[in-house]
């Protein structure tokens, strides 16, 4: 197992999640659409791609990351290209020579505002286009459709085209859910590093989504985060007792592999450059320490919440984080404080999409919140706090 650290995870160096993973193909072979619900950097796309490598039979996955679109006609492009890609095209020689004759002929001319362009010159609406596409699938061959950083589409066509189309796309996709002969044939998966939930929820459509599975992927426990890091250690050499190992799940405290992994990355670097012997938890403090220091891995999360907030909701989310960075936590009241501060009529619409996305929780008292991370803590206190 390598240590990979804010990559996608594949092949061998993935942990088997193997309860998140039993729950997707369940809602899978039930007929389900699929929502994965879960924080930044807790392994949604790793997961997808574990599917997409090992799929069961009679199932074919194709992963799309529309991140950078940011209208309807962009999305709609992504995914038909990915319909002609060879790789994609050749999956289905062995499968269905029929579908892999049409795939192979698919002559797609161009996405517009105006919908999907063939090669015949004939224009059809995105939705229309899409069951031309998958019409002739064998219905025991089933296609998994699986959407990363949808979420993020949303919030790019309201921010850079126009909110009715953020609304269309999110109505186009549930029709096509709804149709019994698209599901029959398609199942969809939708993924992301913000929140599905939210962005719909301040668009007002959150019945556009109700039908989805949603299926949440949680931090691992603590029996599962040492053996994991037990795997970690011995395969790259790195000798790590078992008092240190709690040590240093204790430090990490959410235990997601990226903070573990990118700990466990710092100690094998001092143990080589200083020639260490044996690891102790003055080791580990200071892998902590040299962690904090690297902004590629934490800055992001900054950047994140300039993309998804207005101006006085970012100042609002900032202050909220900045404080609960300097004080450890911080109560409801103090918040609804900050947000008077910053005339924030609803905050709590930005502290439910801080929840949601990693940065803070209040799972031990309601009315108390408190960074997920201390690690992403202590980043946070140290770059942007002050």
């Amino acid at each position: 197992m390598n240590i990979i650290v804010g990559q996608v995870v594949r092949k061998e160096s993935f942990w088997n999640r193997e309860n998140e993973l039993e729950d997707i193909w369940d809602a899978i072979e039930s007929g389900s659409h699929i929502l994965i619900s879960a924080p930044r950097r807790v392994g949604k796309t790793s997961i997808l791609y574990k599917i997409l490598d090992e799929p069961k039979d009679n199932y074919i996955p194709i992963y799309i990351n529309t991140e950078s679109a940011d209208s309807q006609s962009e999305f709609w492009e992504k995914l038909f290209n990915t319909f002609s890609e060879e790789e994609f095209i050749n999956k289905f020689k062995s499968i269905s020579k029929k579908y892999w004759e049409k795939l192979k002929n698919i002559k797609i001319k161009k996405a517009s505002v105006s919908g999907v362009e063939f090669g015949d010159g004939e224009v059809i609406d995105y939705k229309e286009a899409f069951k031309r596409l998958v019409k002739d699938l064998d219905d025991d061959k089933k296609i998994i459709i699986m959407i990363d950083e949808f979420a993020q589409t949303i919030e790019n066509i309201i921010k850079y085209d126009e909110t009715k189309n953020a609304i269309s796309l999110l109505l186009s996709h549930r029709e096509l859910r709804q149709d019994t002969k698209i599901s029959t044939k398609i199942t969809f998966i939708y993924a992301g590093s913000i929140g599905l939930e939210s962005v719909v929820s301040k668009l007002g459509v959150t019945k556009h989504i109700n039908d989805l599975n949603n299926i949440k992927v949680s931090p691992l426990i603590i029996d599962e985060a040492k053996e994991f890091t037990r795997k970690l250690t011995s395969s790259n050499n790195i000798e790590l007792g078992e008092e240190e190992i709690e040590y240093l799940l204790e430090k990490v405290e959410w235990l997601i592999p990226f903070y573990i992994q990118l700990i466990v990355q710092e100690v094998k670097k001092i143990s080589t450059r200083e020639r260490l012997e044996l690891i102790t938890k003055e080791t580990i403090d200071k892998a902590i320490d040299n962690a904090i220091g690297y902004r590629n891995y934490f800055e992001n999360w900054q950047s994140k919440l300039k993309e998804a907030f207005e101006n006085r909701e970012y100042l609002f989310a900032k202050d909220v984080l900045n404080k609960i960075s300097s004080s450890d936590t911080l109560s409801a009241r103090q918040i609804s404080n900050i947000a008077t501060k910053h005339e924030i009529e609803e905050p709590r619409e930005v502290i439910h999409a801080l929840v949601y996305d990693g940065y803070i929780n209040n799972n031990d008292d309601p009315k108390i919140y408190r960074f997920n991370s201390p690690i992403l803590r202590m980043w946070w206190y140290k770059n942007v706090a002050n």
